[in-house]
């Protein structure tokens, strides 16, 4: 075995003693939205919002910003932004950004600071002219831009291209009974954030995966059974709930618990790290995972 090396370790910069902080040799405490300055841009609006501290940093916590300028300045590195403040940064962002996107023109810190909230003066909506951003400038079926990446142009189905992590867990699992674990969102959580708050947690429930009638019957599991779910990445332990809301060869079970409230795993032990053939972007859905019931 290689010896441990004294000068690598990890750290980690948190709020919260997450699953991931429970790995760190190090966990910085982090500052809360309350306790720091910041700029917000709205996710599902048009209000651009200016985050005013309300309190002091609580003991020792440190914003990223003043965080990473204290790195920084502790490694030698000289440029002056790193000096800056965070209204300082604000800012030169919007002084910046308006120069190119008129949205932005007339909103600056001293308004945001005063109003707290502006809302950017989108005239119409998004594609309201009828024009797109494609060669054509149309809602494009054949896409010519994809048949050039040597891509199917028309719409089309392809299976689900996942090998279950190579292997089935052992000789029992027949490749035709896999299912596709899909991991939609949790009802009272935003991913895995707010999932260690107890109340929040007990209004979700105890962690557990929906199948269909049919495929229940055929694995031997009925409504409330512990189950494993598993493949050659790993597995956790779920509540069955069956219900004919999902379809045939599908499973369902919301992701964002923490996998220390959840006897140390959850579905994310099942997922793949492969990345989409067009955008590069995750397939945390195009999961192939077997089930059975906990008893054997």
């Amino acid at each position: 075995m290689a010896p441990i090396r004294d000068d690598l370790f990890t750290v980690v910069h948190e709020l919260f003693l997450t699953d991931t902080a429970d790995y760190a040799d190090v966990v910085l405490p982090a500052t809360s939205q309350l306790e720091q300055t910041d700029l917000h841009k709205a996710y599902g609006h048009t209000l651009l919002t200016y985050n005013q501290q309300a309190i002091p940093p609580l003991g020792q916590s440190k914003s990223n910003w003043e965080l990473m300028g204290l790195l920084a300045r502790a490694m030698g590195f000289t440029e002056s932004w790193l000096y800056q403040t965070p209204d300082e940064v604000i800012d030169e962002v919007l002084t910046a950004t308006a120069q190119r996107n008129p949205l932005l023109q007339g909103i600056t810190l001293s308004r945001l600071q005063a109003e707290g909230s502006v809302a950017l003066p989108v005239v119409e909506p998004p594609f309201a002219s009828g024009y797109f951003p494609t060669a054509s400038g149309k809602v494009e079926l054949f896409s010519k831009a994809m048949a050039l990446s040597g891509l199917d142009p028309l719409p089309t189905y392809l299976p689900a291209q996942d090998d279950g992590g190579i292997r089935a867990p052992d000789e029992r699992f027949a490749a035709d009974m896999a299912l596709n674990l899909l991991t939609p969102a949790a009802h009272h959580f935003v991913s895995s954030s707010l999932a260690n708050q107890t109340g929040l947690r007990q209004r979700e429930g105890q962690p557990f995966v929906e199948i269909h009638p049919q495929d229940a019957a055929a694995r031997h599991i009925a409504q409330g059974d512990e189950v494993i779910v598993e493949n050659g990445r790993g597995w956790c332990q779920l509540r069955a709930h069956v219900t004919d809301a999902v379809r045939p060869g599908v499973l369902v079970s919301p992701k964002g618990v923490w996998h220390k409230h959840n006897g140390g795993r959850n579905v994310n032990f099942t997922t793949s790290d492969a990345l989409g053939d067009l955008a590069g972007q995750s397939t945390f859905h195009t999961n192939r995972v077997w089930l059975r019931p906990a008893g054997g």
